[in-house]
């Protein structure tokens, strides 16, 4: 027997949606998640890039500055974007 559950090409972001992969169930509590052979490899690079990645100089100067704690405190004044993925395109 053989199961397709490839789909279209689909953004990164949606990647991790629960609803795109089949649920396995035991006595009615989700216990594990079927994943297709396509999807496995997206993760499997995602976080192979996660836990090999070298430190990036501009993180350590921006967390030894002192300026990440005013970056944050004023981001959390700005009211969110609704278009905030289109903004995000623009730059």
């Amino acid at each position: 027997m053989s199961i397709n559950l490839t789909g279209p090409a689909e953004p990164a972001w949606q990647l991790w949606k629960l609803d795109r992969f089949p649920v396995l169930y035991e006595a009615g509590e989700a216990k594990a998640v079927l994943v297709d052979i396509a999807s496995f490899a997206q993760i499997e690079l995602i976080l192979d890039n996660l836990f090999h990645r070298e430190p990036e100089p501009e993180d350590a100067l921006l967390t030894h500055s002192g300026v990440l704690p005013q970056l944050v405190a004023r981001a959390q004044q700005e009211h969110p974007s609704a278009n905030w993925r289109q903004e995000l395109d623009e730059l």
